[in-house]
């Protein structure tokens, strides 16, 4: 996986101007990355190690994750903020499964079925995924939640192989606790 990385360091860095975000691996070994080159919007591209250069998945897109075994991405599609999975390698379907522009941090469930996202009123979604033709259901609610931000959070829940959700949520009275240390060094001494 180091190996990797500085390969992509010096992909990157063979594009003067370009910063990449490292977001997911595949099954395969396949890198996806967001590629900031100074435009509005991040692209997504993949890299494989060994391969010339990468190819671009989605001209605008972030929080891009590969499904279990690396037939699927989800990620947020820009600038509108709505979640959509895609087939991998593209071509091949590419469906919207959001219904609220504003919705963010897709990820998969241990058996690839499944795909959760947060929407900006703070509920975990998922929706069901047919594998095979891409088909996916209506997104339903899993649960209400407390997150601290909705948007462009960086995972702030993970699925366990067992399907239970660990999510990192405010206190019920959304007053974060605050110790404040004073004469902290006479203290230690």
């Amino acid at each position: 996986m180091a190996a990797a990385v500085v390969l992509l360091a010096v992909h990157a860095g063979q594009r003067r101007g370009v910063n990449v975000i490292p977001c997911d691996w595949s099954v395969n070994g396949q890198m996806i990355y967001m590629s900031l080159d100074g435009g509005s919007y991040p692209s997504l591209e993949v890299f494989e190690p060994g391969s010339p250069r990468a190819e671009t998945l989605a001209k605008f897109g972030a929080e891009p994750q590969f499904s279990p075994d690396g037939k699927w991405v989800a990620y947020i599609g820009i600038p509108m903020r709505d979640i959509f999975v895609q087939k991998f390698p593209p071509p091949g379907p590419h469906t919207q499964i959001s219904t609220m522009p504003g919705s963010a941090q897709p990820r998969w469930s241990r058996d690839g079925k499944k795909i959760y996202f947060m929407q900006p009123d703070r509920k975990l979604m998922t929706v069901d995924l047919d594998g095979k033709n891409g088909a996916v259901s209506q997104p339903q609610v899993f649960a209400q939640t407390r997150v601290a931000v909705t948007s462009f959070g960086w995972f702030q829940y993970g699925v366990a192989r067992d399907g239970r959700i660990l999510v990192n949520s405010l206190p019920a009275n959304n007053a974060s606790p605050l110790t404040l240390i004073v004469n902290w060094p006479g203290a230690v001494r």
